[in-house]
């Protein structure tokens, strides 16, 4: 019977019954007000006694070992070091600094602050925690120097939440995986200064978002990869309201299925702002503001993680000013196809090329006939780029003879004649 037909079934006896009704209610109410407080202890690890004077434990391990399934721990401020292996549903609180602080962040205080000093090797030996089981939660926890991860989920577990944590100089901040049975979800959180990503995901993730974070000075990768093995796959993973600053890339996109992008503010990265690979199907990327990115605002490329052209994509009302190179681009840096039958529409595209070359929006010309075809591309603003505006070296029997459609876009500066508005090409030659 569902909570909502007892609701109404009990509801129809008080009634009828009066005051008998009314006491057996009560009564009900509070043994399942007991039964609840009696399924959830309450741990707590410190590990010096000093800030927690009562606490039972040490270790966070010990107090993960000695918990009951449900059951919350608290993290006293200090320094935790070795792996920790979560095997129930638990949740895992510490103090963390205000994840507001991530660009200007300090060195974590341990009389303050509840650090998780991971091992600093790589492989399996260098992930700080290790996840093995649904609904568990870690929040406002400080976790650094790991060797492989901060933190990895396994992917036949679903429910995590990440939350008010701080991910700094790991080698990656999370291995983000999930079975889809629920949602989970890495939310306002702070990864500053790890070396290959923020967040990673590898063996599969399904139902999931990462969402309001922080990223910061991610030095070698970027800031989200998105990414997976063989055999496995990422489906409805949404990744929005991020911000990024100074990272190498923000995001890179390889393989998923009904994914979405959105209203991400990115911020002076070394390279590609938004670098989408191969096979990503029904993609959507919209309402991003990208600038001063390092070369490519938004790239649509598969010569570098293989696989083909990603379909249904839909970039829309993003915001793109300052591009090293490119704005917008489609390549084909190894002749290969990246981008068939997807809209790119309504997005605002202004001074591409600040580096000394570069196009607005750019679709190249691949070597296999009716690759990078298909697209439209309408209702976008384009303006100031090095080059073109409006640039499309394919072939074939759209707009101007190439193989895409193009209408309505603002432009002033185009590589072909009525690619973009009627006239002649114009721009500088590329």
């Amino acid at each position: 019977m569902t909570g909502r037909h007892l609701t109404a079934t009990t509801g129809t006896r008080f009634h009828r019954s009066g005051r008998a009704a009314r006491a057996l209610l009560c009564a009900g109410v509070v043994v399942a007000l007991v039964a609840t407080r009696a399924s959830a202890g309450h741990l707590k690890v410190d590990d010096d006694g000093v800030q927690c004077r009562t606490a039972g434990f040490t270790t966070i391990q010990a107090a993960v070992s000695a918990a009951a399934p449900g059951d919350t721990i608290t993290v006293c401020p200090g320094t935790y070091s070795g792996q920790v292996v979560i095997n129930k549903p638990l949740k895992i609180k510490g103090k963390a600094p205000k994840v507001k602080t991530c660009n200007t962040l300090v060195t974590p205080d341990p009389t303050l602050h509840s650090i998780l000093d991971a091992p600093p090797v790589t492989g399996v030996a260098g992930i700080g925690i290790d996840v093995f089981a649904d609904n568990v939660t870690i929040q406002n926890l400080v976790i650094t120097h790991a060797g492989e991860t901060g933190i990895r989920t396994d992917s036949a577990f679903s429910a995590f939440t990440l939350k008010s944590a701080v991910l700094v100089e790991n080698a990656n901040g999370i291995y983000f995986h999930s079975s889809g049975t629920a949602a989970s979800t890495v939310k306002s959180n702070c990864f500053n200064r790890n070396t290959e990503a923020g967040v990673r995901t590898r063996y599969g993730l399904v139902n999931a978002s990462v969402s309001k974070n922080l990223f910061f000075e991610t030095t070698n990768a970027a800031a989200v990869i998105v990414d997976h093995e063989p055999g496995t796959t990422t489906e409805r993973l949404l990744v929005s309201r991020n911000q990024s600053k100074g990272d190498s890339t923000f995001v890179v996109v390889v393989g998923t299925k009904d994914t979405v992008l959105s209203k991400n503010s990115v911020d002076t990265t070394a390279g590609t702002a938004i670098f989408i690979g191969g096979d990503n199907v029904d993609l959507t990327i919209a309402g991003n503001k990208v600038t001063n990115a390092g070369t490519r605002g938004i790239r649509f490329n598969t010569a570098f993680f293989g696989g083909g052209a990603s379909t249904g994509v839909l970039v829309s009302k993003n915001i793109v000013d300052k591009a090293g190179i490119h704005g917008i681009v489609v390549d084909s840096s190894a002749g290969e196809s990246t981008l068939v039958a997807s809209t790119i529409e309504e997005n605002v595209v202004s001074n591409s090329g600040q580096t000394g070359a570069g196009d607005g929006i750019r679709v190249e010309d691949p070597t296999a006939s009716g690759a990078n075809g298909g697209n439209t591309i309408e209702g976008n603003t384009i303006s100031g780029s090095f080059n073109h505006d409006c640039h499309d070296a394919t072939s074939g029997s759209g707009t101007a003879g190439t193989a895409n459609t193009w209408s309505k876009d603002a432009a002033t500066t185009q590589n072909i004649a009525n690619l973009c508005f009627s006239g002649a090409a114009n721009g500088v030659a590329d």
